[in-house]
């Protein structure tokens, strides 16, 4: 964790500011995912998303994962269910990826995440986010927007810390 800090940071140190495309910003809000069913609505939406992984993991060609991934992000989240976001966060990171793999699918998959994961957004503590924030990073390496790379990669870093810091007694 120590040496993924530095590496960051050295990152930051390095990056002229006229090779970025703008601020670095690195702010982060969270919030615990609370436990809780939602209701009959909830376990509805869950069972839809599975539906669209499983359509995902089954597709024999990468645009027809897409498809059902961007099919997923349509759902409509229940209200009530607080582990929604955390589903809705890994489906729009699984789609980023796909997304990564084309040529030039780098702007479409920062164009999924960044609304998402904006600074000024609370974001759930969760493997999802940080699974979110380094897909937006890489989406901006790819893009050469070495501002949002940095940020999203640190505060990836740092949720990832808070997640460590849940785990461990």
């Amino acid at each position: 964790m120590c040496s993924a800090v530095l590496a960051c940071l050295c990152v930051v140190a390095c990056i002229d500011a006229d090779e970025t495309s703008g601020r670095i910003d690195t702010r982060l809000r969270l919030h615990a995912v609370e436990p809780g069913s939602g209701g009959p609505e909830a376990v509805a939406y869950f069972d839809a998303v599975a539906r669209v992984h499983a359509v995902a993991d089954e597709a024999s060609d990468p645009e027809q994962a897409i498809s059902a991934l961007r099919e997923g992000l349509a759902i409509p989240r229940p209200h009530g269910a607080s582990h929604a976001e955390a589903v809705r966060l890994e489906l729009a990171a699984r789609l980023a990826e796909h997304l990564l793999a084309r040529p030039n699918g780098a702007s479409l998959a920062r164009d999924v995440l960044t609304p998402m994961l904006a600074t000024d957004r609370s974001l759930p503590v969760d493997r999802a986010s940080a699974r979110a924030l380094v897909a937006l990073g890489d989406a901006a390496a790819a893009l050469h927007d070495d501002a949002l790379a940095t940020g999203s990669y640190a505060r990836a870093i740092r949720l990832m810390g808070h997640l460590r810091e849940g785990l461990e007694p």
